[in-house]
């Protein structure tokens, strides 16, 4: 619980995306860095279920938060997908109200929206859960997240930049990150995309371009 004294220099991150977005991934990268409290099993653990979360339970009844030990760290980084399992049963998350109660408690609140491309987000969501979420995840942020400090935390920029990314995106939100930790490459052997990317043959459009190259070639331009 916070004492009076505590609350001025309180930050929290809450990292959110539909489902498969990489949320497990942001929560590790955003809690690597020593002064920034969450989800640390996950530095040590490639996956594990939503409901061990830090904040697990406040996003079903975020009124308790404010019986939450928060004086460990001045920076604090929450994850939860949306929608998201707890024991079991599946919840919208109520990311409003427990952004809400942080502000009552005096924290600082940033969101962060987790962007994956559309197309392989939904095809990972048909893999794991059998149907397509995203509708549930999109519906919720635009309605309830976009009045707050809101950011959108971009999937592809992080495998592309890797860590010169996180350093652009600690400077975005002003919030430390472990940019320059060898681990931020823990557990990823290759791109999250690539499994889901095939090569394409032909494309209708192939023989228009190498034309026009042709032509460009021809009239030596």
């Amino acid at each position: 619980m916070l004492d009076s004294k505590d609350i001025t220099s309180k930050k929290l991150l809450v990292i959110t995306g539909p489902q498969g977005s990489g949320n497990h991934l942001f929560s590790r990268l955003f809690s690597l860095h020593d002064d920034v409290g969450g989800w640390k099993e996950l530095n040590d653990k490639y996956w594990i279920p939503s409901d061990e979360e830090t904040f697990a339970e406040y996003w079903v009844h975020p009124e308790k938060l404010k019986d939450f030990d928060f004086s460990e760290h001045n920076y604090w980084v929450a994850n939860v997908s949306c929608p998201f399992m707890y024991d079991g049963v599946r919840y919208v998350p109520k990311i409003k109200e427990f952004a809400d109660e942080c502000i009552r408690l005096g924290i600082d609140v940033t969101i962060g929206i987790i962007v994956r491309d559309k197309n392989i987000n939904e095809a990972q969501q048909l893999r794991v859960r059998k149907e397509v979420t995203m509708p549930i995840a999109l519906d919720y942020y635009y309605d309830n997240l976009l009045e707050y400090n809101t950011h959108f935390l971009d999937h592809e920029a992080f495998f592309l930049h890797k860590s010169h990314y996180l350093k652009y995106i600690s400077k975005v939100l002003d919030f430390p990150i472990a940019y320059d930790n060898p681990n931020i490459m823990k557990f990823i052997d290759e791109d999250a995309n690539h499994k889901y990317v095939k090569y394409v043959d032909e494309y209708w459009l192939d023989k228009e371009v190498l034309d026009g190259i042709r032509t460009k070639k021809e009239r030596n331009i």
